[in-house]
């Protein structure tokens, strides 16, 4: 990926807008009952910013879940993809209920008590449940392809119910405070390439091993390009959309390694787009590529997590 001046693709900043806006409602709601104070320019919250950023993860894996599952399936690195199979299923779980009754080590304090957030969370719940299902299926060894191809059909209705609940809880928790307008804007934006990274592992794998092609090869475009947009205007700035350039040069370097993965990554997903086969190798690169971009995505959204408490 080229780094750009943001200035130069306003059709594209247009475009993140518009997806922004349709996925979070981002608004001030002062009247939120949480206590929160501030001491010089520290701003100590009640879990506000980390409520946004573990609501997005359950996004990445809804994704994730599936991924690991197909690789599974197929046989590449089987050890790593079940044991990230499990992984990704019971993290799934313990944020969504993190969520509902707080959890102090993820820095979620109290239980979440606004009807519409508990609303999108129950059926979130009913939404994973059959995925999750059939993960432990093909985790215990019972699964099959048709399981497979069955979980990538259910994982898009969740991950549509799961950016809901991101859209819900940003605007819940968005006021000054909180969390500030544009430090939601950068967690969520930022929190949503880690979704994106497993949804391009996720259909690059269902598309070689000809799973529900047709969807994969459209969410595999979309992913592509919203990650690539994402990923320029996250380290460049882009004031249209309410995104700053890093407010730190700590964010900045690892926007910069991320980068560089995409990078070994952006011609596999390329040459599936345009129709070519994967093999064996470029697989496992895909798969342990876009795990590495995950966690280095997540590293990302710490750092503006805490940079947001420090008002930055």
């Amino acid at each position: 990926m080229k780094i750009r001046n943001s200035k130069t693709f306003p059709s594209m900043a247009l475009v993140f807008a518009a997806s922004v806006l349709s996925t979070t409602a981002f608004a001030n709601n002062p009247a939120t009952g949480q206590a929160a104070s501030t001491s010089g320019n520290f701003i100590e919250d009640i879990g506000a910013s980390q409520r946004v950023d573990f609501a997005g993860k359950l996004r990445m894996l809804s994704q994730r879940v599936v991924a690991a599952a197909c690789y599974a399936d197929a046989g590449i690195d089987r050890e790593d993809s079940l044991a990230v199979l499990n992984a990704a299923a019971a993290e799934f779980v313990v944020i969504k209920e993190a969520l509902e009754v707080g959890n102090p080590d993820l820095g979620i304090i109290g239980p979440e008590e606004r009807a519409r957030t508990l609303a999108g969370l129950e059926r979130l719940t009913n939404l994973w449940t059959p995925v999750g299902a059939l993960a432990d299926r093909v985790a215990a060894g019972d699964g099959t392809t048709a399981d497979v191809a069955k979980m990538a059909e259910l994982s898009g209705p969740l991950l549509e119910m799961a950016k809901l609940v991101v859209g819900i809880i940003s605007t819940e928790y968005s006021n000054p405070a909180e969390l500030l307008f544009a430090d939601a804007i950068a967690i969520d934006i930022a929190g949503r390439q880690r979704m994106l990274s497993q949804r391009m592992s996720k259909n690059a794998c269902l598309l070689a091993n000809g799973l529900n092609t047709d969807t994969a090869r459209a969410e595999l475009q979309a992913a592509r390009d919203m990650f690539d947009t994402s990923l320029t205007i996250l380290r460049m700035g882009e004031a249209s959309v309410g995104i700053k350039a890093p407010p730190t040069q700590q964010i900045a370097d690892e926007l910069d390694v991320v980068i560089a993965r995409w990078a070994t990554l952006q011609p596999i997903v390329d040459m599936a787009l345009e129709g070519g086969t994967l093999d064996e190798e470029q697989l496992e690169i895909m798969f342990n590529g876009a795990n590495a971009m995950t966690g280095e995505m997540n590293t990302v959204v710490g750092s503006y997590s805490e940079a947001s408490k420090l008002d930055l």
